[in-house]
């Protein structure tokens, strides 16, 4: 039954790859796994003895956030272009909620002038994040499976890898930033036609899973030394990201209510799963 839920935690976290604006690290620490997966992620490599420990908890979760991202590339797709605002609204609810479960997550979280410096620290790097142009796309999928096209990917994809562990960043940013979004989000849903760019899907996978171990470790590094100090900078990640996510432009008039209930849900949807168990 573990397993279930780990698979089912993982398509959760596979949904934040293909839904610009929403963190994977925010899911995961909702989730009540952050810690376990970076710690999970990070020692992988060097603390072979608890290899079977790691691996336990890590393919589950890998094999629900496959099944998430297929799921997700076409449903995310579709939803951001018939209802953009509302969505995003939504996710502003869902990041609002998670700010319960960060100031849980070490016993003391008293107010300091280092973690105030750190709150600050967090917000502002997901302030320039967030302003930065993004690039124009590259076109098709077709364009990332050339050499210097799946080696462009390859650097993007390290990025948004260690943006997709980080709370308050997402790897989808990442990949608007650099152009690649558009291909990369064709040649997944592609998938479900059994068509298969192979330049574009192993130079995004291999790259973005070795951006995800190194992050990962200089991340449980971070907590293992200074907890509290780390959380405070989450918190400030998570407070930058609700501007990130605020619509820039409104095309379409859409109720006031409607927007209420949106962003209700998704601070309920994150309370909710903020007050479930963190260990399986």
């Amino acid at each position: 039954m573990k397993y279930l839920v780990l698979v089912l935690k993982g398509m959760a976290y596979g949904v934040t790859h293909v839904a610009p604006g929403l963190g994977g690290g925010l899911i995961l620490i909702l989730l009540g796994v952050y810690e376990r997966f970076v710690e999970a992620i990070g020692n992988f490599l060097v603390q072979r003895e608890r290899w079977r420990e790691f691996l336990a908890f890590l393919i589950p979760l890998g094999i629900g956030m496959v099944i998430g991202i297929v799921l997700a590339a076409k449903i995310i797709a579709a939803v951001l272009d018939r209802y953009p605002v509302a969505t995003m609204v939504f996710f502003m609810g869902l990041l609002i909620g998670t700010i319960p479960s960060i100031l849980k997550m070490d016993r003391d979280m008293r107010v300091t002038p280092g973690r105030v410096g750190a709150f600050f620290v967090g917000l502002l790097i997901v302030l320039l994040f967030r302003t930065a142009r993004p690039a124009m796309a590259l076109g098709g999928p077709e364009a990332l499976d050339s050499f210097v096209g799946a080696a462009y990917n390859s650097l993007i994809s390290f990025l948004a890898g260690g943006a997709s562990v980080t709370p308050g960043l997402d790897g989808s940013y990442v990949l608007l930033l650099g152009g690649t979004y558009s291909p990369v989000l064709e040649a997944v849903a592609a998938l479900s036609k059994m068509v298969v760019h192979w330049g574009a899907l192993l130079s995004t996978g291999i790259s973005a899973a070795v951006g995800i171990l190194v992050f990962s470790k200089l991340i449980d590094t971070l907590i293992k030394r200074s907890p509290p100090m780390a959380y405070y900078g989450v918190l400030g990640l998570v407070v930058g990201s609700v501007y990130g996510l605020w619509p820039k432009e409104v095309t379409v008039m859409v109720s006031a209510w409607a927007l209420v209930l949106s962003f209700m849900v998704g601070l309920c949807v994150a309370l909710l799963l903020g007050r479930a168990p963190a260990q399986e």
